[in-house]
């Protein structure tokens, strides 16, 4: 397949399965394809009426949400690049990441500006701001683009057609060393390592896949982009119960999870704690992880009760 932008994996995909659920966060219900392209289009339109321009970058200041999705996808298609932060770490370091990078706009959740712009006024950076009301659902999106429309509308812009080498998204380090890194990542990485998995897993618009690590990981890349890139389902998995393994043994198996990845300290609780032998999951057909050492015997204990899945260590993307 020619090289394209990632963005256009998805728009690709919106055309062809419409009708098919893109993403579902549980508690807070699904969006389709259709749904999920059209609120992308009008963040788009949104951020390119408030100046962001092809080449800049958007910070993005959300819980993992279907608002937290389709602003990803705006971004992308606004021909910026997408810089996301850990909603629940210090403001002074998400201000720090905003700064750093020298994001030209924000979509931020109204619980955290008061901080945020208090460290940011420090730093010395200044960004607009998009302003969500909490998040779930993609309602709170929905409501603030809508705020803003009546207030000053937007024009109808044109999806960005980026190149290879335009910059997609800037992901930070820890800092454990000092001071976050931004790592630049461009489209060419992004759509090589995306295009790899689709070769290698052979998603189907049926699949439905795990997406359990936050949005500022790296692991996010495969569940959020490799899945839309084939019509097949995200499901989000609730920040707040990610290292619950009880709860995401129901969870795998309420929500009929074909495909999972996260880090083997998962897997590992799971195997231990998550009373998989009682459990049923017969659609579960690939288990991915990354990211840390697997301890091999709790590797042995989980291929013992989960003999079906193929098992794939994807080292670090």
């Amino acid at each position: 397949m020619a090289m394209t932008s990632l963005h256009s994996r998805f728009v690709d995909a919106s055309s062809r399965h419409g009708a098919r659920t893109a993403v579902v966060e549980p508690g807070h219900g699904e969006i389709s394809y259709h749904a999920l392209a059209a609120l992308s289009d009008r963040l788009r339109d949104r951020l390119y009426a408030i100046g962001v321009r092809p080449g800049d970058r958007v910070g993005i200041y959300l819980r993992k949400s279907i608002d937290a999705v389709a602003t990803i996808l705006g971004i992308l298609k606004c021909g910026a690049a997408y810089v996301p932060v850990d909603p629940g770490a210090p403001a002074e370091r998400n201000a720090y990441i905003m700064g750093n990078c020298s994001v030209r706009a924000v979509v931020i959740e109204d619980r955290c500006v008061e901080k945020f712009v208090a460290h940011t006024s420090e730093a010395g950076a200044a960004a607009e701001q998009i302003v969500l009301e909490g998040v779930g659902g993609g309602a709170a999106l929905d409501q603030a683009l809508a705020h803003a429309e009546r207030v000053a509308p937007a024009p109808v812009c044109a999806t960005a057609d980026s190149k290879p080498d335009d910059l997609a998204y800037i992901l930070y380090t820890s800092g454990s060393t000092g001071k976050p890194k931004g790592v630049m990542l461009s489209h060419e990485n992004a759509v090589s390592f995306v295009d790899w998995c689709s070769e290698v897993f052979a998603p189907v618009p049926d699949d439905r896949f795990s997406s359990h690590a936050p949005f500022h990981f790296d692991l996010s890349i495969l569940d959020i982009h490799l899945s839309l890139k084939h019509g097949a389902a995200l499901v989000l998995i609730p920040e707040q119960s990610s290292k619950d393994p009880q709860h995401l043994a129901q969870l795998i198996e309420d929500e009929r999870i074909t495909i999972w990845y996260s880090a083997p300290s998962i897997l590992g609780l799971l195997a231990q704690f998550g009373n998989l032998e009682r459990r049923a999951f017969p659609g579960l057909r690939l288990i991915l992880f990354a990211g840390e050492v697997f301890a091999v015997k709790h590797l042995r204990s989980l291929s013992r009760m989960l003999p079906h899945p193929r098992y794939f260590n994807l080292y670090g993307p």
